[in-house]
């Protein structure tokens, strides 16, 4: 009789327990859902936005011999500097976006190889985003398959 007593408060046990976890599994599904839901807005909130602030920043180009950081500024001005052999060149002019991801930067551009500029002495650019939408670069006359500036990542010194 004793192990009988034993045997039904086991079995109330695993019930109470499966009853339990029954409970729990919609809430934890739907804990997970709402993770993914987020993490998915938040991600697209990145990759979506080509604003001022967030396509601003430091990019460089290396390419046949020449090297070219260019510096975007949140405020619409940029800073340039352009290394070919032993010669340095620097500029300073202004950018405006148009579009969802177009740049035009003013004449004070500096011209780098591989790169056409339009009649009114202006460059075009377009951005695009890698890994996953969420790093910029951007690519000079994007039609003709031109230059692309790389976002740098690091800035150390």
């Amino acid at each position: 009789m004793h192990e009988i007593g034993w045997s039904s408060a086991r079995r109330a046990l695993c019930k109470a327990s499966v009853m339990r976890t029954a409970m729990i599994r919609p809430f934890r599904m739907a804990g997970w859902i709402f993770l993914a839901v987020v993490s998915f807005w938040l991600w697209y909130m990145a990759a979506a936005d080509y604003g001022y602030a967030a396509v601003s920043g430091t990019y460089v180009l290396e390419r046949k011999g020449e090297t070219s950081m260019l510096v975007l500024r949140k405020d619409g001005t940029f800073r340039q500097e352009l290394r070919h052999a032993a010669r340095v060149e620097r500029a300073q002019g202004t950018w405006h976006r148009f579009g969802e991801s177009g740049i035009e930067f003013s004449r004070d551009f500096l011209r780098v190889q591989g790169q056409e500029v339009r009649e009114d002495g202006k460059a075009y650019a377009q951005v695009t985003k890698k890994f996953l939408g969420l790093i910029p670069a951007i690519t000079l006359d994007p039609e003709a398959g031109g230059p692309i500036f790389r976002r740098k990542l690091l800035q150390l010194g």
